[in-house]
């Protein structure tokens, strides 16, 4: 890594709550373990000796858990992890570093040679020096803070590259769906239009126009990973203005639409395989068309999105063609077990329902 992309790979670290966990835990350990082995007498009895025995064994610990990993990381290139010898020298160089940094804020807190002879447990009639504690803790605790920082940084590369991975599946799969549903919204429409043909030629010169500007909807709208509520709303609006020239009064629409939810962003073409699979097998096929309500609603900390439609009876309709099968796998893709997708009727009415308990994707 690089210096920017570690920087921003540490404060994505601190944001985690597993890490501070482990560290504080170990720092309670450490502080009542010190406590236990150390007498309380040097602690209460001299300035800065309590301050020292609080505060040091959470620095230590937040030093192993965030710290001990960063020189395992920088390469000063793209590459995610340095070489096991480079990893090694500069975690090696970073932890003495590191140490002495601590080691001298214990020195500066502790300041009574007594205090800091019975903290170092080297016995009352023994000097204590800097240097001999540097020493000892350099070398107790550099090769101990190399190690984990290694495991640690291992740990955090595998599961990023398998994540990257993972994206790297998903997209490719958003890609394939994406691909299968613009050629099949304009095939459906290509049928529609064929009929138009026979039936009133300048209409359906009208309707081509429409078409074309509608294809170019779709794309722009499916070339994007989320889109707002909003977009999908003029999608479909689009969509029920070019079929309205083929079904004329046989297409009745009402809209239930929740505006203070257009801004929230989800996977396109959740509405406008729902309308299309009510108008082809519900109303379309029906001498006398039917009605189609189309409602978006806040459900908790979610939304529900339902079209129903009358005209042909449900149990006609429940093919679950192309559309349909799409629109499944992005909601898995999507949300996972918080999305659910229901075909069902409600008396003459045939309904199609998603919902989904958070606004918040997967990705």
């Amino acid at each position: 890594m690089r210096l920017e992309p570690l920087h921003r790979h540490f404060r994505a670290r601190l944001r985690k709550r597993t890490p501070w966990t482990i560290v504080l835990i170990f720092a309670v350990l450490f502080t009542a373990v010190q406590f236990v082995v150390v007498p309380a007498a040097p602690q209460l009895h001299h300035p800065g000796a309590l301050a020292n025995a609080l505060l040091l064994p959470f620095l230590i610990s937040f030093s192993y858990g965030f710290l001990s990993p960063l020189p395992w990381r920088w390469t000063g290139d793209d590459r995610s992890r340095a070489s096991f010898l480079r990893g090694v020298v500069q975690a090696l160089l970073f932890n003495i570093l590191l140490i002495v940094v601590l080691v001298s804020l214990s020195w500066f807190l502790v300041r009574h040679n007594a205090a800091k002879a019975e903290i170092m447990g080297t016995g009352a009639g023994r000097p204590v020096t800097f240097l001999r504690v540097l020493g000892l803790q350099a070398f107790l605790g550099a090769p101990m803070m190399t190690i984990i920082g290694a495991i640690i940084s291992f740990g955090e590369t595998t599961a990023e590259e398998k994540e990257a991975a993972e994206a790297r599946l998903e997209e490719a799969q958003w890609i394939l769906l994406r691909g299968q549903l613009s050629p099949h919204v304009l095939f459906n429409s290509l049928n529609g239009l064929a009929e138009l043909v026979r039936q009133d030629a300048e209409a359906a010169e009208q309707a081509i126009l429409d078409l074309s500007e509608l294809y170019r909807a779709l794309l722009r709208h499916g070339d994007r990973m989320k889109a707002p509520l909003v977009d999908e709303r003029r999608l479909v609006d689009r969509y029920l203005a070019v079929e309205a020239l083929r079904l004329g009064t046989r297409l009745r629409v009402t809209w239930d639409w929740d505006g203070t939810l257009d801004p929230v962003e989800t996977p396109p073409f959740l509405l406008q395989p729902l309308v299309e699979n009510a108008l082809k097998h519900g109303l379309a096929p029906h001498s006398e068309g039917g009605e189609l309500a189309i409602s978006l609603r806040r459900q908790g900390r979610g939304l529900c999105l339902r079209v129903a439609n009358t005209g042909r009876p449900m149990a006609l309709v429940l093919g679950n063609g192309v559309g349909l099968r799409n629109l499944e796998a992005r909601l898995q893709l999507a949300y996972g077990p918080a999305a659910s997708f229901h075909l069902g009727s409600e008396g003459p009415w045939s309904v199609a329902t998603i919902h989904l308990t958070t606004l918040e994707t997967r990705r």
